[in-house]
């Protein structure tokens, strides 16, 4: 049950930080929580670096924005 607490929590915090998507500072994640899937996409990977490597939220969505930058371009 503490899990599932903390995970509502990350998945709060989540929403906090790009609930108000800037394009300028997050561009390609503004594009990818466009849609229900890629909200849902953006919250299992920054879950995933919080769980798995223990980075913060700012630093995971940062990666992944670089990540999807390097995937287009």
């Amino acid at each position: 049950m503490k899990d599932k607490t903390l995970i509502g929590e990350l998945k709060q915090a989540i929403q906090n930080e790009i609930g108000e998507c800037d394009p300028v500072v997050w561009g390609k994640l503004c594009e990818l929580r466009a849609t229900k899937q890629g909200y849902q996409k953006i919250e299992e990977m920054v879950i995933r670096y919080v769980a798995k490597d223990g980075m913060p939220i700012g630093s995971a969505l940062a990666l992944i924005e670089q990540e999807l930058e390097h995937q287009i371009n």
